[in-house]
């Protein structure tokens, strides 16, 4: 872990994940931060994770698909080192029998925001 990840509280982390920590491992290692906290964050993760696959399956996305798979595993991983399974009820995006995303999956925020028109 370097000095990057010890500052690092969990507020900011929340905001970017993957800047705040360079690996699933790093976050796993994160002795500042409980059980809870770092499964919120890895599920963060997954979440943000599934959105780049599924901007990538629509073409939105440039190359890097089997990076963001791999980065996806070590997540999905890290998850269950922990002790936490895949919950089915989880907030993971996926696409509706339209072949969109759809926003029952979006956290609150993101629905706002889309209800906003930002």
């Amino acid at each position: 872990m370097n000095e990057r990840t010890q500052m690092v509280d969990f507020d900011t982390a929340m905001q970017d994940v993957t800047r705040a920590f360079g690996s699933p491992a790093e976050l796993l290692a994160a002795d500042h931060l409980d059980r809870a906290q770092k499964l919120k964050l890895l599920e963060q993760w997954d979440y943000d994770l599934g959105l780049q696959l599924v901007a990538a399956e629509e073409n939105m996305a440039g190359a890097g698909q089997s990076a963001t798979g791999e980065r996806l595993r070590a997540v999905r991983n890290a998850i269950a080192r922990l002790g936490a399974g895949k919950d089915p009820e989880s907030k993971s995006p996926d696409k509706s029998p339209t072949g969109k995303v759809s926003s029952a999956n979006m956290p609150e925020r993101e629905t706002k925001a889309a209800r906003r028109g930002s």
